[in-house]
């Protein structure tokens, strides 16, 4: 919803159409999931940003937003360019191009706005022009299906014969236990890289089942990634990660397109169990008269150690959600942006080509902001597949114009924007970003 009413909001920007000027104001009180679109160059990535600055203010009242800082944000940058969201514009700036972004908010009514932001990078990609204040991240093993090894291996579990073997050797460690010749080793969930590579190398029954040479290159495979730093038998914790009223931006530009998919997938994975058990204790708290204060102080306190409720957003998402073929990511997203409303997760899918999107995603959308779109199948793809309550045409400076006009006509920092609880859409002047846009 859009309006001055909400008690919780993110101001995006100013009507573009004839008359007076009105702020539009995002309500952040209830979850979304918003697709946001545009050309390169159209300022979808600006966009972005400046939505997202509004969920991460250090103050609960601001120039940009009026929000509890209740939520988490959770940005997956494939391009690298919101790692300096973390800079504040000010005028007293030496860098020229700081200045620059700054001057854009004269005639806007905002102010300089501290931050909470955390930098992620993965785990030795650290160089020397590589900010102090940017922090590591790891992944956890054990949150990696047989398919996700499958995947980064390039192998296929059911019909490959290594891809088999990896298949196997992964039951065996995560749910039979395995027997090395000498010792019985109990399966367990919470497994290692270390192991499944063992189990691989010396299980009796893989050993008298695949040849030498099979398990030899699984083997060779997999101690690539075991000497990779980014994984880890911990892995970051989401608490660490998710804290109400911050923003971590997860920096994925140096990773290889297959390690991209499989870090969202184990981050959503685990966000998605853990907010199902923080909704479960919160309806226990509310519908069960019977507890004992014990009781009752025990899963508050649990509730408190939980992850927030988080808005995750995935920029140039073509990118880990391509319509043409399934990836390790694919299930993962569908599941949260389908579910994810009932547990307080918000999504925001960001890219410069809607018909690239999975069409489950876009099904899913509440909430439309679509800067200039040039090519046909994008500009229809949007119609056909959008809940939002999109109009035929929209009067713009007493001119009628057909959707398809007004999409191809906006101008860099103009969007049209539509959601389900509106009966229309607004063509929007984007506000200026209180913080370094990386793209300059």
């Amino acid at each position: 919803m859009h309006g001055r009413s909400a008690d919780s909001w993110v101001y995006l920007g100013r009507l573009a159409e004839a008359g007076p000027l009105i702020d539009v104001r995002l309500d952040t009180g209830m979850a979304h999931v918003i697709g946001l679109f545009g050309k390169r160059g159209s300022g979808k990535s600006y966009t972005l940003g400046t939505l997202l600055e509004g969920l991460c203010t250090s103050e609960e009242s601001t120039s940009i937003s009026a929000n509890a800082r209740t939520h988490a944000v959770l940005l997956f940058d494939t391009l690298g360019i919101f790692q300096w969201v973390n800079i504040a514009l000010s005028e007293q700036s030496k860098k020229e191009t700081i200045q620059q972004q700054f001057a854009a908010r004269r005639g806007w009514t905002i102010k300089s706005e501290p931050l909470n932001v955390a930098i992620w990078i993965p785990k030795g990609t650290a160089s020397d022009s590589t900010p102090a204040t940017h922090r590591e991240f790891t992944i956890r093993s054990s949150d990696f299906a047989a398919e996700d090894w499958g995947y980064l291996l390039g192998l296929n579990i059911y019909q490959d014969r290594m891809g088999q073997l990896l298949n196997d050797a992964f039951i065996k460690v995560t749910s039979e236990g395995w027997h090395d010749g000498n010792s019985f080793h109990k399966a367990t969930d919470a497994y290692s890289l270390v192991t499944l590579i063992k189990c691989v190398e010396s299980d009796r029954d893989l050993t008298a089942t695949y040849a030498a040479e099979t398990r030899r290159a699984l083997r060779q495979q997999l101690c690539t990634y075991e000497r990779n730093p980014i994984f880890a038998d911990d892995g970051t914790s989401l608490q660490d990660l998710l804290k109400p009223g911050c923003m971590s931006v997860i920096v994925m530009n140096k990773m290889s397109d297959e390690l991209r998919l499989i870090v969202v997938a184990a981050f959503l994975r685990r966000l998605i169990a853990s907010r199902i058990r923080s909704s479960e204790i919160e309806k226990h708290l509310k519908l069960l008269d019977n507890l004992s204060a014990e009781e009752q102080a025990k899963l508050k306190t649990t509730l408190n150690g939980a992850v927030p409720p988080t808005w995750v957003a995935i920029d140039e998402a073509q990118n880990i959600l391509p319509s043409e073929r399934a990836t390790s990511a694919t299930d993962v997203i569908v599941k949260y942006v389908r579910e994810g409303r009932n547990y307080g997760l918000s999504f925001v899918v960001a890219t410069q080509q809607p018909t690239s999107i999975d069409p489950r995603i876009l099904a899913q959308v509440d909430t439309l902001i679509a800067h200039k779109l040039t090519v046909q199948g994008d500009i229809d793809y949007v119609k056909r597949n959008m809940k939002s309550n999109m109009p035929d045409e929209v009067k713009y400076a007493n001119v009628v114009l057909s959707l398809d006009e007004i999409l191809r006509g906006l101008d860099i920092g103009q969007a049209l924007i539509s959601n389900t609880e509106t009966d229309r859409a607004f063509l929007l002047d984007i506000r200026p970003r209180v913080s370094v846009h990386g793209g300059f």
